[in-house]
């Protein structure tokens, strides 16, 4: 059985454990599975045929497989204030840059793909095959030079003339992104504190060993965290040592230490930590030799560049581009169409690179920052953040996410709407183990400091579905209501079946069928994925059976049933080919569609 998920299964490579997990899947598929005491009728049929094994096919093949698979619809990216020219690219794992010239060369991390961009003309030229793990990107000596982790790590040497990687060197330790191109040699620092010399001929010059830690450091490479030592690489290839004097902020929970740094200003700006959730950026004077924390950014700050005398940021996490006034110290954050990764100056304009939908996107920083409109950007009560933008005076609309999506995924949604007149609030909550209750709480919260009253239309996504009906519940100023691909009730006992040995199911899939009730004639729009691009797909029958595949569409399925049946005023949308999770990137079109049918015909 595992041979056979092994051929069928085209992310067999990034997670053998996945397989023999999914082996297990296939014989639990036979053993009925004893259904819980409080359970309706159309999820019974589901549990006596199995179903615990559909939901491990549904969060490991979709999550695992998708990377491979998933071709992800723009439309709509290109709506977003002040994004201009929108590249597609591969999806699959974050998305790493480099600039040569008027040549932008992304790497595609999980799917090893290696991407060539004109940043004149923003079309696609080529795409390159590697056959290796690759997180980071390098140009120099006429070679585009990528960093792998593959046999305990190694820089590949990638031809361009030639299309291929025709130099493989060892380096002895994973070199997480901090490399850099000086005095015509390649500079590498790596996990093993390591700092190596390579020349354009690929001859290794220089290994300098020391307690170097931490990556991406740009043209700085960090010493041990806890005593602050920088080394620096010069462009006539010395090296320099600058003191950083430490603080809390910097010691982070992995003692990580910096991970990149660009001089701005005068002064040294700094990423420390480890992403995605230790990232804080600070700045350091060396004029005084202060060092202090600047706060008010976010989590999972990914990379940092200059552009026209501002700091220009990525949240991966959030899916923000943060913009810092190194004068001022403001901050101000814009939602971007994607998981953010890169951000990097080509063609004396601004870049970012989405790793979710795979994209390369030229932003307008004067266009995004006068279109901005926003109204309410909460973070006073963090872990919870609530950010709003549009007209403050037109019909409001709460967009609630699943919860590992965060409120950044909506930024598409969230343009379209605010950019017709409507208030939109995106409520986004870090704290993974906050339960439905809590996470109703919040917005509630946060909605009642902002001034910001009813009447809502509430836009829930997968597990967000439940907070969201929370939310509802009792009160007499909800417009409507929007559940986009609902994940159904009874997940936490599937997980709770199927990994016995675990601590249960997250308290995010908590959810008992009495605790929320009806809609009564309140204005429903349910939209669910397209079956054939999920568990009726040929990959997932491949992978997980067409049994297994059978019984989860018709568990998912009833489950949209169930939630349709919630208002005596609803109606069912399927959006087309999309997979589980991503209707808010491939059609955002339908869940705007379906707010303004709400207001325009409740």
């Amino acid at each position: 059985m595992i041979d056979l998920l092994e051929r069928a299964d085209p992310a067999r490579d990034a997670n053998p454990d996945f397989i023999r997990l999914r082996a297990k899947v296939d014989e639990r598929i036979h053993r009925p599975t004893a259904k819980p005491g409080i359970r309706r009728p159309w999820l019974n049929a589901a549990i006596a045929f199995g179903a615990v094994s559909a939901i491990v096919a549904l969060v490991a093949i979709l999550r695992l497989q998708q990377p491979s698979i998933y071709a992800p619809r723009l439309d709509g990216l290109s709506e977003v204030p002040g994004i201009e020219d929108v590249v597609k690219l591969a999806s699959g794992g974050v998305q790493t840059a480099a600039v040569d010239g008027d040549t932008i060369w992304v790497v595609t991390a999980l799917a090893n793909l290696l991407q060539r961009i004109s940043a004149v003309s923003g079309d696609l030229e080529m795409t390159y095959a590697i056959d290796s793990h690759v997180e980071g990107v390098v140009v120099g000596g006429g070679y585009v030079w990528l960093l792998g982790y593959d046999n305990g790590g190694e820089v590949l040497r990638f031809d361009s003339s030639l299309g291929n990687v025709d130099l493989r060197l060892p380096l002895g330790g994973a070199p997480a992104h901090g490399a850099v191109w000086f005095a015509d040699n390649l500079w590498v620092s790596n996990d093993q504190g390591q700092l190596q010399r390579i020349s354009a001929n690929g001859e290794i010059l220089e290994t300098s060993v020391g307690e170097l830690k931490g990556a991406g450091l740009g043209y700085l490479w960090v010493n041990d965290p806890s005593t602050g030592l920088i080394s620096s690489v010069g462009t006539n290839g010395t090296r320099g040592e600058i003191v950083i004097p430490t603080f809390e902020g910097l010691d982070t929970m992995s003692g990580n230490g910096v991970r990149s740094v660009i001089e701005a200003g005068g002064r040294l700006w700094l990423l420390d930590g480890v992403f995605p959730w230790g990232t804080n950026l600070s700045v350091f004077d060396p004029a005084t030799g202060e060092l202090e924390s600047f706060g008010g950014t976010t989590f999972g700050l990914l990379a940092i560049v200059e552009f026209e005398g501002s700091l220009w940021i990525t949240s991966h996490t959030d899916h923000l581009l943060i913009r810092v006034d190194p004068e001022t110290g403001k901050v101000t954050r814009f939602p971007v169409p994607g998981k953010a990764g890169g951000v990097f100056v080509a063609d004396s304009s601004l870049w970012v690179s989405l790793s979710h939908p795979g994209s390369l996107v030229r932003v307008d920083p004067a266009a995004m920052l006068e279109a901005g409109d926003i109204v309410v950007d909460d973070w006073a009560r963090f872990p919870h953040r609530l950010l709003c933008t549009g007209d403050p005076a037109g019909p409001r609309v709460i967009l609630e996410p699943n919860s590992w999506i965060e409120y950044g995924s909506w930024s598409v949604i969230q343009a379209q709407l605010s950019a017709q007149g409507f208030l939109v609030c995106a409520n986004g909550f870090v704290d993974g183990d906050a339960t439905p209750a809590e996470r109703a709480a919040a917005p509630d919260e946060g909605l009642t400091e902002a001034g910001i009253s009813g009447p809502y239309v509430l836009v829930a996504a997968v597990d967000g579905v439940h907070s969201a009906r929370l939310f509802a519940e009792g009160r007499s100023d909800i417009a409507g209501v929007v559940l986009v691909d609902p994940i159904p009730i009874g997940f936490g006992d599937f997980y709770d079946e199927l990994l016995p040995d675990l601590d249960g199911h997250p308290p995010w899939a908590d959810l008992e069928e009495a605790v929320a009730g009806d809609l009564g004639d309140t204005p429903l729009v349910v939209i669910g994925h397209d079956p054939t691009a999920v568990f009726l797909s040929r990959k997932f029958i491949e992978g997980a059976g067409a049994e297994a595949a059978t019984t989860l569409n018709r568990y998912w399925r009833e489950g949209l049933e169930f939630y349709s049946g919630l208002s005596t005023n609803s109606r069912p949308l399927e959006a087309e080919t999309t997979g589980l999770d991503y209707v808010l990137w491939d059609r955002p079109d339908l869940v705007v569609a379906a707010v303004i049918e709400i207001l325009t015909n409740p």
